[in-house]
């Protein structure tokens, strides 16, 4: 998948919230060339860029396996930024998510 065919389904995940529908949305084997021959491995795909599109810090850290502590280390940011937006009480941005989450590995 290229990078702008991720970077759209990235985008409209974050907007639809019902994980069937965005897969309904997108999953036409058209749209992958590289895999549009097995559809399981297609809805796979939008399965699992929707998930990662609405995980929390919280989430991720959790998937991790790091505490916050060990968390914010690994990823130079600061705890007290960690604490906030694993509490939510403040809004951390879709592409640091994204970022961290690919760091993780949890973008197949």
């Amino acid at each position: 998948m290229n990078d702008k065919l991720f970077a759209k389904l990235w985008n409209d995940a974050l907007v639809q919230p019902q994980k069937d529908m965005y897969i309904a949305e997108y999953g036409y084997p058209d749209w992958f060339d590289d895999i549009s021959s097995d559809m399981e491995k297609v809805f796979n795909t939008l399965g699992n860029i929707h998930d990662i599109a609405h995980m929390s810090v919280k989430d991720l850290i959790s998937v991790s396996g790091l505490t916050q502590s060990d968390f914010a280390i690994k990823f130079c940011i600061p705890l007290r930024t960690i604490e906030n937006w694993a509490t939510q009480k403040r809004q951390c941005a879709d592409y640091i998510r994204l970022s961290i989450a690919r760091q993780l590995g949890l973008i197949n």
